[in-house]
């Protein structure tokens, strides 16, 4: 698996702060659709927050990982957010989240989903990538840290 086959630089996402993931799924859903990748920021945010209802993507090390399914897309999407002072995404290690790996994808691409979801977390638990992640200051640096903590595992 190589995440970052799939990741557009123009996808990623830089933040300060966001005070809920509600706030952070609206701004990230605007963000999507003024870069033309989405047509619907509404559809895609609540999906985002809904999926979140369920049960946190907050996946321990200071990452998080939400995934949704919807007609909405036409290709398999990875996308990247740094928000810089971390925010509570409810994970089960109760730390702050600062690196949000997103997926969105139709039905079809439920195989690439969960080898994606079980890549990012071998790599959050056998790197540093989040640490790193957090002195990212462009998209061109968060996409090159991914490239270099991926050759690691």
């Amino acid at each position: 698996m190589d995440l970052s086959k799939h990741l557009k630089k123009e996808t990623i996402f830089l933040a300060d702060f966001y005070e809920d993931t509600d706030s952070f799924y609206t701004a990230y859903s605007n963000f999507l659709m003024e870069k033309g990748i989405i047509e619907n920021s509404e559809t895609v945010k609540r999906l985002f927050i809904k999926r979140e209802k369920v049960q946190s993507t907050g996946i321990k090390k200071g990452a998080a990982a939400p995934h949704i399914f919807s007609d909405e897309f036409s290709e398999f999407i990875f996308s990247l957010a740094l928000i810089k002072q971390g925010m509570d995404f409810k994970a089960p290690d109760e730390g702050k989240v600062f690196l949000v790996f997103l997926l969105m994808s139709d039905e079809r691409d439920v195989g690439l989903h969960l080898k994606s979801l079980a890549h990012i977390a071998r790599l959050v638990r056998c790197t540093d990538i989040v640490e790193a992640a957090k002195n990212a200051q462009s998209p061109d640096e968060l996409y090159n840290i991914l490239l270099e903590k991926e050759q690691l595992i």
